[in-house]
C-alpha cells in the first residue's frame, strides 16, 4: 500500500501533516492486522535507540527517524519499512547481496529499504543500522 500511495499520491507529501497522518494510519493498520510486524517495529526501535549517540526524531514523511550527530541515518515507517542511508557503493553491495532492496522512492541511491515482518528480521535490520553508523554522519536527503 505504501508503494502505491508513494507512486500515485506523492504530491500529498507537500500537504502539511499529510505524510504523518498517513503513516499513523499505516501504524494503526499494522497494530490491528499485523501484530508480529508491530512487535518487530517496537523491538527495532528500542534496539536502535539504545545505540550510542542515537536519538529519535519524527521523520518528515512519517515514521520515526534515528539521528546521530545531528543527521538522520535511518527511519522506520508504520508498516515496518526501514530505510537506511549508507554510501552509494555500500548500498549497491547490500542490494546486490540480496540483503535489502533499493529505496522505495529514490531507487538505486545511498538509501536502501528493508521490510520488517517478524522479530527475526530485527537482527539483520540492526546490522544495517550498524553499517550506516560505521559510515559516519551523512546529510539527510
Amino acid at each position: 500500500m505504501l508503494r502505491f500511495v508513494v507512486r500515485y499520491f506523492h504530491w500529498l507529501a507537500r500537504v502539511p501533516l499529510a505524510p504523518q497522518f498517513f503513516d499513523a494510519l499505516l501504524l494503526t493498520w499494522t497494530a490491528l492486522f499485523h501484530r508480529e510486524t508491530l512487535r518487530a517495529i517496537e523491538t527495532l526501535e528500542a534496539a536502535a535507540l539504545s545505540l550510542p549517540g542515537v536519538s529519535p526524531k519524527p521523520h518528515r514523511f512519517g515514521g520515526l527517524g534515528f539521528v546521530r550527530e545531528g543527521h538522520e541515518f535511518a527511519h522506520v515507517h508504520g508498516n515496518g519499512l526501514l530505510d537506511v542511508k549508507l554510501t552509494r557503493e555500500r548500498a549497491a553491495e547490500i542490494v546486490a547481496a540480496g540483503l535489502a532492496e533499493p529505496h522505495h522512492v529514490f531507487g538505486p541511491s545511498a538509501w536502501i529499504s528493508f521490510q520488517l515482518h517478524t522479530r527475526a528480521d530485527c537482527d539483520p535490520a540492526l546490522a544495517l543500522l550498524h553499517t550506516a553508523m560505521a559510515a559516519g554522519p551523512t546529510k539527510a536527503e
